[in-house]
C-alpha cells in the first residue's frame, strides 16, 4: 500500500458506484454524486495527517475539486502541484513545518489517489474523515417563476451560519432532454440570516414540454463560499429535478 492512501470510509459505496458508472458511460446521464450529501470521505495515512493536519489536506482537496469542477485545469501534474502548495501554506499557517520528503509523500498521495478520483467523479464532495461537514450557506428552494409568457428557474440561498458574512459564488445549470445545457453564474455576499433568490433571466424554459412531462428538467446548483474574500472556499453541489404532477422541484436522492 502506498503512503497516504486511501479514499474510502463511510461513503465508500458512493465512490465504488461512480467507478462502476464510469465504466458504462452509455448508461449514465449525471454523476451519482450530484445530490447534496454525496460525499466521499478521504482518509490519508496517520503520518500525513500528523505532518500536515487535516485542515491542510482538506484545503488540498477543495483546491483540486474547485479546479476540476471549473474545468480550467485538467493536467494531473498541475492539479497535484496546486493541491500540494495549498496544503503546505495551510499547514505552515497552522504552525506545522512539513519537510521536503513530507511534501513528496503528500504529492504522491494526491497524484496517484486523489486527483484521479476527483476527475472521475467531479460532482462528488471530497471530505477528510473527521472534518465537520456543517454548511453555513444552504440551498433552501428551487422553483419556477413566470415572466410574462416565459418561465425561469429561481434558486433561494440563505446564510444559516451564526457568525460572519459569506462570499458566495453560485452556478445554476439547467439540463433539459435534447437541449444544450443553460448556465448562469453570480457572486454575492450574505450576512447571517440573510437570503437571496438567484436566476438567469436569459435561460427561459419550454414549459409546454416540461409541464406535460415530455422533457425532463434537472437543475444543478453549485455553490462555493468562503469566510472572507480570497480565502479557500468550500464547494458543494445539489441536483433538483422538476416533478410535473406536483409542479415543484424535488431534490434528487443519493444514488
Amino acid at each position: 500500500m502506498r503512503p497516504g492512501r486511501v479514499l474510502y470510509g463511510a461513503s465508500c459505496v458512493i465512490f465504488l458506484a461512480s467507478v462502476q458508472a464510469c465504466s458504462q458511460p452509455q448508461q449514465v446521464n449525471h454523476s451519482p454524486c450530484a445530490a447534496s450529501n454525496a460525499v466521499i470521505q478521504v482518509k490519508p495515512s496517520a503520518d500525513l495527517s500528523l505532518k500536515f493536519g487535516n485542515d491542510a489536506i482538506q484545503t488540498a482537496l477543495d483546491t483540486i475539486t474547485r479546479h476540476v469542477g471549473q474545468n480550467d485545469i485538467t493536467s494531473t501534474t498541475e492539479l497535484t502541484g496546486l493541491g500540494t502548495d495549498a496544503a503546505v501554506r495551510t499547514a505552515e499557517a497552522n504552525g506545522k513545518n512539513p519537510k521536503p520528503l513530507d511534501k513528496a509523500v503528500l504529492a504522491a498521495f494526491l497524484r496517484e489517489d486523489v486527483v484521479p478520483a476527483i476527475k472521475q467523479s467531479p460532482t462528488c464532495g471530497f471530505m477528510m474523515a473527521g472534518v465537520s461537514t456543517k454548511r453555513d450557506v444552504s440551498i433552501e428552494d428551487v422553483y419556477l417563476e413566470n415572466i410574462g409568457d416565459k418561465h425561469i428557474v429561481k434558486v433561494k440561498l440563505s446564510n444559516t451560519g451564526q457568525v460572519g458574512a459569506r462570499f458566495i459564488k453560485v452556478v445554476v445549470r439547467n439540463m433539459i432532454d435534447g437541449m444544450k445545457p443553460q448556465s448562469g453564474q453570480t457572486d454575492m455576499v450574505l450576512s447571517p440570516g440573510q437570503w437571496r433568490n438567484v436566476s438567469n433571466p436569459q435561460a427561459t424554459l419550454p414549459m409546454s414540454d416540461i409541464g406535460s412531462g415530455k422533457k425532463a428538467l434537472i437543475v444543478i446548483v453549485q455553490l462555493s463560499y468562503a469566510k472572507e474574500a480570497g480565502s479557500q472556499p468550500l464547494v458543494y453541489q445539489e441536483e433538483w429535478k422538476y416533478d410535473a404532477p406536483s409542479q415543484t422541484f424535488k431534490q434528487s436522492a443519493i444514488k
